[in-house]
């Protein structure tokens, strides 16, 4: 794993990179629901922060 300190400098002009999953923990936005979920409750859970999505599960 390389540390922090150990990664090139950005360039000052690069487009900043907000994740998804960063956004859904601090609360700003809703946790991503994969289409083929249809369980009512667990997509209660998943939105309540209950219940976790693994990011390889998402089919991209």
């Amino acid at each position: 794993m390389t540390a922090p300190l150990d990664l090139p400098p950005m360039p000052a002009d690069a487009d900043p990179v907000i994740l998804p999953g960063l956004l859904s923990g601090l609360g700003l936005t809703e946790p991503r629901i994969p289409a083929w979920i249809t369980d009512p409750g667990l997509i209660d859970d998943i939105l309540s922060g209950h219940a976790d999505i693994p990011a390889d599960l998402y089919g991209h």
